[in-house]
């Protein structure tokens, strides 16, 4: 490991040769190692692409092919079957709203409704000519499904004289009750009250005013319109001195006692509040008077924007807009009555 080496020093003068022996380490040798490079394969991707291939694939034309997949049409299910539909009948899930008769005079729809076996609570005239008039009319089965808190509005039916389109308009009872009973609706009251008056007059038609029939009991002119039960509470007193209250204002056109101690009152609108009738169509103006319940201590109306759709089931939301102050005005109407 150490080599001996020698180094002869020579100081001047005086002093003789000298010979000096150091011995220096050995630089250690460095152990070799063999360096084994690592062997790389490379897996090539099938779906691998160059760039020439890219931008050659770029400039070719391309072809796409389109699903042969069809979105289904979503419809209403149709009855198929043999069975027979009369007028006013629920058929392929819809109801109309009026039952349409050939024009006859008042007196005429009177005593028909009244052989019937219909009582009829009063005859209304609409408009100053006398060319539209409404005949509100019920009987005992109507009154007694309507004698439960808040479907008083359900007792009783309306039959419009229409002299400007030469016809008249009957609400359908299955319509009517569907929407006033709600949950509480009487498939067999009101089939039997609609047969009875299908054998009173002849030649009926159903109107093209209608609704799916399912739809009914929640109906709203549009998101965030009032439904049924959004009724508008206009006084609070007892029962008694509401009804006296409106007595007193002249304003009332027909009562109609229900069984439960409620009573539903026809008020006569202001002329200028009745004229939006001109704008939506004399046919359903039957709607008028408008019907207000008193229960228990309590005298509270539909929402005009409800009641008014209902009645008006093709209304267009141009001719809402154009009445768009008359319900604030019915409101104030009504309000009047009780003060």
């Amino acid at each position: 490991m150490y080599k001996n080496i020698l180094i002869t020093l020579i100081f001047p003068l005086a002093l003789s040769a000298t010979t000096v022996n150091i011995t220096m380490p050995k630089v250690p040798e460095v152990p070799k190692v063999e360096a084994v490079a690592p062997q790389i394969k490379v897996h090539t991707d099938k779906n691998y692409k160059t760039n020439e291939q890219i931008m050659k694939e770029a400039t070719q034309e391309k072809v796409v092919h389109f699903s042969n997949h069809v979105a289904p049409n979503i419809k209403e299910k149709k009855d198929t079957s043999d069975k027979v539909y009369l007028v006013g009948d629920v058929k392929d899930s819809k109801v109309t709203a009026y039952l349409h008769a050939p024009l006859l005079p008042v007196s005429d729809v009177k005593q028909i409704l009244e052989e019937a076996g219909f009582e009829v609570l009063k005859t209304y005239k609409v408009d100053k000519k006398g060319s539209i008039y409404s005949i509100i009319f019920t009987n005992p089965s109507l009154t007694k499904l309507a004698s439960k808190d808040t479907r008083g509005f359900a007792g009783s039916l309306r039959v419009t004289v229409d002299k400007n389109n030469e016809l008249i308009s009957i609400t359908n009872p299955i319509y009517i009750m569907a929407a006033f009973m709600q949950n509480e609706y009487d498939e067999a009251v009101a089939k039997k009250t609609l047969t009875e008056l299908r054998d009173a007059f002849k030649n009926l038609e159903n109107s093209d005013e209608t609704l799916k029939f399912r739809l009914l009991p929640r109906y709203q002119f549009m998101k965030g319109m009032p439904k049924y039960q959004d009724m508008k509470v206009i006084k609070k007193l007892s029962s008694q001195k509401l009804l006296e209250n409106a007595r007193k204002s002249k304003k009332i056109v027909y009562e109609q006692k229900l069984l439960n101690g409620a009573t539903i009152i026809g008020v006569k609108l202001s002329k200028r509040t009745s004229k939006f009738i001109k704008k939506v169509g004399y046919q359903n103006a039957g709607l008028l008077p408008y019907p207000v319940l008193i229960e228990k201590g309590e005298a509270k109306i539909l929402d005009p924007k409800y009641y008014i759709a209902i009645m008006y089931p093709m209304l267009k939301m141009s001719q809402f807009m154009k009445i768009s102050t008359v319900p604030g005005a019915i409101h104030k109407d009504i309000d009047k009555i009780f003060r």
